[in-house]
């Protein structure tokens, strides 16, 4: 009988289960609404409605990707601020559901993985992948292996702050995330802006910009600068062979990671050859499906 492996791809917007044979060729895909704010429980009961549509019996694993901070062992997520469900175990709820190996993994760790075996990174044992969904996140991958850190939490770096004042998010002010990622540019906009801008999505506020809004465009220069100072902090710590960024930065006008570029030439140790090696993710839209996919068949063949 044909096995399957099931992905699980957490995003603070939407959730996608994903089906693929062992071979990892997708078969079926279902996607619904995350809607963080509806709670943890709700979720967990879209996720059992959705997985009653698949034939539980044939599949083998189960692979999580979803933001952290996380005990990647338990199953623990430890209030990601990209959905605000608190300290919930996402393992134990999900095992009540499906009677098969579960394997969690942060999906930036998750996606540098896959950018590593599949998409941009590949051929390259020194690389740092960039999530920029809702959130802000990086996997780091060390001599072709995935580097955690003592507690499990490198990567976390949405986290550093970039300026004392700015758009609250991760927790404190002027974080790189309330700067760079999907939420932080909608609100650094309405920082900046707050009567042009009021309730905005940094997808409108994209549009925007590609159709001349002077003020879309500045907040877009602004928040690509903030990115050129984060990822040149990066290339000067760890001096990856690449920094691949994911979802918004391709998708975001090109004056975004242009500024970039020109702040890290500007910071960088290596200046020119920096700004080089940033490259956009080659997985692109079918990131997140390859990374939870990855985490069921890793962690399976394993036997971990």
């Amino acid at each position: 009988m044909k096995k399957y492996y099931l992905g699980i791809d957490v995003g603070g917007t939407k959730t996608a289960l994903i089906l693929a044979d062992e071979k990892l060729n997708i078969e079926t895909k279902k996607e619904f609404e995350t809607f963080p704010k509806q709670g943890f429980s709700n979720f967990i009961k879209k996720i059992e409605m959705n997985l009653n549509e698949f034939e539980k019996d044939k599949i083998i694993s189960v692979g999580i990707s979803v933001g952290g901070p996380m005990n990647v062992e338990k199953g623990i997520l430890y209030n990601p601020p990209h959905l605000n469900w608190g300290n919930v175990n996402i393992i134990d709820e999900i095992e009540k559901l499906i009677t098969v190996p579960i394997y969690i993994e942060h999906d930036a760790n998750a996606g540098a993985y896959a950018e590593h075996l599949l998409g941009a990174g590949k051929g390259l044992p020194n690389i740092i992948f960039l999530t920029l969904g809702t959130g802000l996140g990086a996997g780091i991958i060390v001599n072709n292996k995935l580097y955690r850190g003592k507690t499990g939490i490198a990567g976390e770096i949405g986290h550093i702050r970039l300026e004392n004042e700015g758009p609250f998010l991760y927790g404190k002010k002027g974080s790189w995330e309330s700067f760079c990622s999907g939420a932080g540019i909608a609100k650094y906009a309405e920082y900046l802006y707050p009567e042009d801008f009021p309730n905005t999505t940094t997808r409108d506020l994209s549009k925007k910009a590609k159709n001349g809004n002077e003020k879309a465009l500045d907040v877009l220069k602004r928040s690509g600068k903030y990115m050129g100072k984060g990822l040149s902090i990066l290339f000067d710590i760890l001096d990856p062979d690449a920094i691949i960024l994911g979802n918004i930065g391709w998708k975001l006008p090109s004056v975004w990671l242009d500024e970039a570029k020109k702040v890290v030439i500007e910071e960088t140790l290596n200046g020119y050859k920096s700004a080089k090696i940033i490259k956009k993710s080659l997985l692109r839209e079918t990131i997140g499906d390859y990374s939870s996919l990855l985490v069921a068949k890793s962690n399976y063949e394993r036997g971990r």
